[in-house]
């Protein structure tokens, strides 16, 4: 692989971001790896590359019409950006985010800079399971709850209607009237609870304390658990995305806690220690089998996804007697 010179500030600039920079002719074809790091990135196989070998024959089959067509399309005014998979060892890939541009309009001349972004990929795919699940979830919430709620309703109304054909007296058809009220009291609840949960946060309209004593309500009577919370009053959250991680952390905890852990009693506090936060959640379920931090599980990753929006950690292991407890420590972020 030759290496050609580059400044050595410019080295050291693009060694830091984990960048690496290429030139190549014949239209992205032979490529010349100019940064001496590539095989940190690339793996053993960028040490035998040579521009007469034919990079893109390395990229993925399903990716490789959209880099040429990146690459043909480009007029040396713009930048390209693309995302594609490249070969490092035999049938196994990386994901590489390339950024280039001709040199001149007429030239097929290229050069640019490439960084591995797998780390990004695998939380973007996460993050789709994640809405996957979470649209499966209010699918079923609104089959097996609202629009059973819904029925009843419709069915109660349709009770009145035939007692009002048939003449009913005046005292059965005001009992039949408040059923439909309660009914259509416990749908606007039912629905509010649905919306609350896809917008849980608003700390415009109430403080996270507030948001979090709802979720805790609202758990108490779904599940029908024993849910206690203590804050201290020193705790202030005021950032807005922070409030949103660490509620969906609460709120995946006690979903956890109750339908994996066949829990009855959880325990919730917010405390302050020093500079940071502190969120404890509790519980006297059945616990994690595999008690190590190791232990995997969507519910499990999307704990530590949601920490690490927030760069807080998080320990999640069984307590001494029986349950799990899930600690997360944060940072407090101004708005």
């Amino acid at each position: 692989m030759p290496i050609q010179e580059i400044p050595l500030e410019l080295d050291l600039l693009l060694q830091k971001g984990g960048l690496v920079y290429w030139h190549a002719g014949d239209l992205r074809r032979s490529v010349s790896l100019i940064s001496p790091w590539a095989p940190s990135i690339l793996g053993e196989k960028a040490d035998t590359l040579t521009p007469e070998d034919d990079w893109l024959k390395h990229v993925h089959p399903n990716d490789r019409e959209t880099l040429i067509r990146a690459v043909e399309d480009n007029d040396g005014k713009e930048i390209y950006q693309i995302d594609y998979r490249w070969s490092h060892l035999e049938d196994s890939y990386i994901w590489l985010r390339e950024l280039g541009k001709r040199k001149s309009a007429d030239s097929h001349e290229f050069e640019g800079l490439f960084y591995a972004i797998g780390e990004q990929k695998d939380l973007e795919h996460r993050v789709l399971k994640i809405s996957e699940r979470e649209k499966r979830k209010l699918g079923r919430e609104l089959h097996d709850d609202l629009c059973q709620q819904l029925a009843g309703m419709l069915f109660f109304t349709n009770n009145l209607v035939y007692q009002i054909k048939t003449g009913k007296d005046a005292d059965t058809l005001i009992e039949a009237t408040k059923e439909i009220k309660k009914q259509l009291q416990l749908g606007i609840e039912k629905a509010r609870c649905l919306s609350h949960g896809l917008n849980p946060v608003s700390l415009e309209k109430k403080s996270f304390q507030e948001c979090l004593i709802e979720l805790i309500q609202q758990s108490q009577t779904l599940y029908s658990i024993n849910c206690q919370f203590h804050m201290e009053s020193d705790v202030v959250i005021n950032n807005q995305d922070l409030a949103n991680h660490l509620f969906r952390i609460t709120q995946e905890s006690i979903n956890n806690a109750v339908q994996h852990g066949d829990s009855d009693t959880i325990s919730i506090t917010l405390r302050k220690e020093g500079d940071f936060g502190i969120l404890t959640i509790r519980d006297n379920g059945s616990g994690l089998k595999d008690n190590s931090e190791n232990t995997d599980g969507m519910g499990l990753h999307n704990l530590r996804s949601r920490a690490r929006m927030i760069n807080a950690s998080i320990k999640i292991g069984n307590n001494d007697r029986d349950g799990v407890s899930v600690c997360c420590k944060f940072a407090f972020q101004s708005r």
